[in-house]
């Protein structure tokens, strides 16, 4: 019986909404036949059979599921799906020693049999082991006179947030780096191309043409400390222009020109301004880059987004007078400040170090630019 579970929807949130069954329980779905749709803070996403069979929802619609959750069952025939129904219950709230089912503590029970909990919320849970703490998030937390109640986008924030940091050993690094070659170079590509491009587009050129050079850089980290690697050059960028914060991801951006990525993050920027991304915008990134331009931000240390194992900051242009090598009279100089939060259980300071420096390399090479008007 194949397991229905809930995809990673995007990567700063933890958990989506069942909004609603497509089919209803009992009912006979075809493989790639939409049979859920779910809904984060940023977007709503068909969830598609991956089986034939025999549909049976355990997770009740309008109810928050985590990531990787189970929500239901395919089964082959209704005599498989009716044999599980007649053992579900039991296995739910089956002791300690009992396989197949999750370990329920004592005080877990005892919430489960005085908030009336059914079978489908525990299984929605999506964990090993039950304590009364995942049983009364199940139940909607009043809010104390006088409080504030977040948003629900702020809160799914807040759970990525504190996912990060109770999981990640993390380390920041932030190097200085000259833009003027790039900044110059920009100007001329956007003169000769007829494409604005701007120095966020051009750093997502340049990390999607790193994994091969720093692939732990780019990839996933299981619970188990598997680490998984990916060549797309998959990144996610950050917006947050008033209606929240959206990390929608640019596919195998490695492949792409600097004119076919500015093209892609002026259509983000748009979309951040409406938040109307979809549940694909927003899911698959290797490694995230935080944009802090505004004016006098010098740099922020971001939070990595489980399971990347790094994420990439810089602040706004800063201007400064310095004095050439040759001697020469003093002349303005524009940098930023570039930081990298890395996760100290796959990477170490030597790693982070050689990165920045491969991007300062770029960054800092004006001739090396003109590559960027092809792919």
């Amino acid at each position: 019986m194949p397991s229905i579970l809930v995809p990673t929807i995007n990567s700063n949130e933890s958990a989506a909404k069942l909004l609603a069954w497509k089919k209803a329980p009992g009912e006979s779905v075809q493989c790639g036949e939409t049979i859920a749709i779910f809904e984060t803070t940023k977007a709503s996403f068909d969830l598609a059979a991956e089986h034939a069979g025999i549909l049976h929802p355990v997770a009740a619609e309008n109810t928050e599921c985590a990531f990787g959750s189970v929500v239901g069952y395919i089964f082959a025939d209704e005599a498989e799906r009716t044999a599980f129904r007649n053992n579900e219950t039991q296995k739910v709230r089956s002791a300690p020693e009992t396989q197949g089912g999750p370990v329920i503590t004592h005080a877990a029970r005892e919430l489960i049999a005085k908030l009336g909990i059914t079978a489908e919320q525990i299984q929605s849970i999506g964990k090993k082991v039950i304590k009364a703490e995942d049983v009364e998030k199940l139940v909607p937390a009043a809010v104390a006179p006088g409080g504030v109640t977040l948003s629900a986008q702020q809160r799914a924030i807040a759970g990525v947030v504190k996912r990060s940091h109770a999981q990640i050993p993390d380390s920041f690094l932030v190097k200085k780096i000259r833009v003027d070659a790039a900044l110059t170079a920009l100007a001329e590509f956007s003169r000769s191309e007829k494409v604005f491009a701007n120095l966020p587009d051009l750093l997502v050129w340049v990390l999607a043409r790193l994994p091969e050079k720093f692939p732990l850089f780019f990839g996933a980290l299981s619970d188990d400390l598997q680490f998984f690697p990916s060549a797309a050059g998959n990144i996610g960028v950050t917006f947050d222009l008033g209606r929240g914060l959206f990390i929608p991801v640019i596919k195998e951006a490695g492949r792409l020109s600097l004119g076919e990525i500015a093209k892609t993050m002026m259509a983000f920027r748009m979309k951040a301004m409406r938040a109307s991304f979809q549940a694909s915008d927003l899911s698959g990134g290797d490694l995230s880059l935080s944009i802090n331009m505004d004016a006098d931000t010098l740099f922020v240390q971001p939070v990595i987004l489980p399971p990347q194992t790094a994420m990439i900051s810089i602040g706004s242009v800063q201007t400064e007078w310095v004095r050439p090598a040759n001697g020469a009279d003093l002349m303005e100089s524009r940098y930023i400040q570039l930081g990298i939060a890395f996760d100290h259980r796959v990477i170490n300071g030597f790693g982070a170090n050689g990165l920045a420096n491969a991007i300062k390399e770029q960054l800092e090479s004006g001739p090396s630019l003109t590559a960027a008007t092809g792919r």
